[in-house]
């Protein structure tokens, strides 16, 4: 017992040094990740109205049997749904983005997108079509840089409020839901916004089909397939290949594991 408990100070202190180091910024996002794979903590590292538990994977479920009384056939009631949430970071891209809202639409099935406020303003026409689409619109900073670095008033003036008010101009619609890049914030920042009305979003479930190493189809589906659980906020992107390779056996694995797709709002 003792070992564990010591096991899990250790697991905090790492967390916590990644998450406030002014060190790579890349580095951290591979290693939390990797941490929390390997050993998933009680409560997913998100802050703000939207937090969610991590669940042991859930066994596919079979449909309900029917059970006969005499002649008389008698359904049993069907089980609700779980629900997941499909995040996309990193856009609007040129190419990505349109590919990812074409599965969308296809497949009949609503994401969550954390955009750049900088791609906001080269491609427009594809925000447009993302909210038209239903899709949910939150912020992911305006230039990608890591906040952990900057001020917490610098963090709204110059990263937050100007890509919301990018996506205000062409939607009518100010997101006040972010997820900070590399999700790099410190404690105290994490405090500033709470209080100030942003709602934080990291993620319970990395595809990781932005890391080379270890985005093939298989292996991203192998990883949802094992850490799969109601509530996830999965984490892809707007911006490579892997992406739209995956996408359609993404929404399909998910569905066959008995969940619904809704935006982060949703859950």
């Amino acid at each position: 017992m003792r070992n564990k408990k010591r096991g899990l100070v250790a697991l905090v202190y790492t967390l916590f040094v990644l998450f406030i180091s002014t060190g790579s910024v890349q580095s951290s996002q591979l290693y939390i990740n990797e941490l929390l794979e390997a050993n998933p903590p009680p409560q997913v590292l998100k802050e703000g109205p939207v937090v969610r538990v991590i669940q042991p994977g859930v066994q596919k479920s079979t449909p309900d049997e029917e059970h006969i009384e005499g002649e008389v056939e008698v359904e049993s009631e069907p089980k609700p749904l779980r629900k997941v949430a499909l995040t996309f970071d990193d856009g609007p891209d040129a190419h990505y983005t349109s590919r990812i809202l074409d599965i969308l639409k296809t497949e009949d099935v609503l994401a969550t997108f954390f955009v750049l406020g900088e791609y906001v303003e080269r491609y427009p026409e594809l925000v447009k079509r993302i909210f038209s689409e239903g899709h949910l619109i939150a912020n992911h900073s305006r230039t990608h840089g890591d906040l952990a670095l900057l001020t917490n008033e610098e963090i709204i003036a110059l990263e937050l409020d100007p890509t919301s008010q990018l996506i205000e101009n062409l939607t009518g619609y100010y997101p006040m839901m972010m997820r900070p890049p590399y999700g790099s914030l410190r404690p105290d920042s994490v405090n500033f916004l709470k209080e100030t009305g942003w709602r934080i979003v990291r993620w319970s479930l990395d595809t990781f089909d932005w890391d080379s190493r270890r985005n093939q189809p298989e292996q991203i589906i192998n990883r949802i397939k094992a850490q799969h659980h109601n509530g996830a906020v999965v984490l892809m992107h707007c911006n490579g290949p892997a992406t739209t390779t995956v996408l359609p056996d993404v929404i399909r694995t998910f569905q066959e594991l008995g969940y619904e797709f809704v935006t982060v709002m949703q859950l």
